[in-house]
């Protein structure tokens, strides 16, 4: 038998932050990879806005990111 888990009150704002960090990290890499066709370096910017928005998430302060 399947247990059913009843959602947090926290658990609906941190879905929506956490689609909202998604959202943003596809658009730097879709940004990154389109300037990274013509020159590497110029992907440098977005690579880092990546590797910003990653070190945040894994550093799991949830109370921090729903203020």
């Amino acid at each position: 038998m399947v247990e059913v888990l009843t959602p947090t009150p926290l658990a609906r704002p941190l879905d929506d932050y956490l689609r909202e960090v998604v959202q943003t990290l596809q658009t730097a890499v879709s940004q990154g990879m389109r300037r990274a066709a013509d020159d590497q370096q110029a992907a440098t910017p977005q690579i880092e806005d990546c590797e910003e928005i990653l070190h945040v998430i894994m550093a799991g302060d949830v109370k921090e990111w729903l203020g």
